[in-house]
């Protein structure tokens, strides 16, 4: 039975729903294809996925998942989209997110974005979820460019968006999506507590490794690292990582250590490889030179020395994300949420 829309046009006459044909005349493809395209079939070629993605968009059809589960009417199923490499803070907060979803009678519908250092394109992602009749899409976002993404869309996003790992940025926001919300960890309350530490024990020639550029939890950790050590009267000196332990080795290379008390690395495996280039080069950690970290990797208790870090209870956060979800596809207005980290001293600081 063909399915139609709201009254349009003379007379009050029903306007026809698109279907998949339309959508497969529209893009210049077979209605498997587009079939393929919609329940996410990765061996579809690009350039097929483009057009199918586009044609959708400019029909606005929306097919119903046959098998979606129901409670009251709505849909039990949540989507979520992550970026990027499966670096351990986003990867755990989707995890969390999961866990936390199934426990409460949802089911979560995982889309992965490629890592590619081009433009983000949200819309294929987005036009598969929606086809799944989800009831709201979580978009964990470790990388500034997938916010830009999200705050350019054209696509009708016509369900909430919760962002999570998203740090104070005007970007969470977007014309195309109908209400969206933030859930992050409180990135300069962790750092604060780095500095607070190092100085409590006399550190004062402080080396921060900050992760890449793109990052949000990299950016703000900078800055905050940057503004306490001005407001102390001391001179900020930031060094460039990517996250991996061989950037914060060869980081860590390059520092004159009788010149330095302390390092400050922006990520724990980043401060596994100043731990690897300190020992290279003979010195005694925590007693030449003290070396923090940060997220509190589940390995960082067994570093030599054990690591003092921030831990961040991505657990926890999974949770809360899955709170803001419940809260906006209610109808509650939400903007940001921030959970607090906490320090873990350990023998490396």
């Amino acid at each position: 039975m063909t399915t139609t829309t709201a009254l349009g046009g003379p007379g009050g006459r029903r306007r026809k729903a698109p279907t998949i044909f339309d959508v497969a005349e529209r893009a210049g493809v077979s209605h498997q294809t587009v079939s393929r395209v919609i329940n996410g079939d990765p061996t579809v070629r690009d350039a097929y996925r483009s057009q199918v993605t586009d044609a959708v968009a400019e029909l606005g059809y929306r097919p119903r998942a046959a098998a979606r589960a129901l409670a009251g009417g709505r849909s039990r199923a949540l989507g979520i989209i992550t970026a990027g490499d499966a670096l351990y803070g986003p990867s755990s907060t989707a995890v969390g997110f999961e866990r936390a979803a199934r426990s409460a009678g949802y089911h979560v519908l995982l889309s992965t974005l490629p890592d590619d250092p081009r433009p983000v394109d949200l819309s294929g992602a987005l036009t598969t979820l929606l086809a799944q009749d989800v009831a709201a899409i979580v978009l964990v976002a470790a990388d500034n460019r997938v916010l830009d993404a999200l705050a350019s869309l054209t696509i009708p996003v016509t369900v909430p968006v919760v962002v999570a790992n998203a740090v104070q940025r005007d970007a969470v926001r977007t014309p195309a999506a109908r209400s969206v919300a933030a859930v992050a960890i409180d990135q300069a309350a962790g750092t604060t507590l780095v500095m607070e530490h190092l100085f409590a024990r006399g550190h004062r020639r402080v080396v921060h490794i900050a992760g890449p550029a793109v990052s949000q939890e990299s950016e703000v950790r900078r800055e905050t690292y940057a503004r306490i050590m001005r407001e102390a009267g001391l001179e900020p000196v930031v060094l460039d990582g990517d996250w991996t332990p061989a950037s914060g080795f060869a980081a860590a290379r390059t520092i004159d250590v009788h010149a330095v008390d302390a390092v400050f690395a922006g990520n724990d495996q980043m401060a596994l490889g100043v731990l690897h280039a300190f020992a290279d080069e003979g010195l005694r950690v925590p007693d030449d030179i003290a070396v923090v970290g940060f997220d509190d990797i589940p390995e960082a208790a067994h570093f030599t020395p054990p690591l003092t870090t921030v831990r961040q209870d991505f657990m926890a956060m999974g949770q809360r994300v899955l709170e803001a979800v419940v809260a906006v596809v209610e109808g509650e207005p939400r903007d940001e949420t921030l959970l607090l980290p906490e320090l873990v001293v350990r023998r490396s600081a």
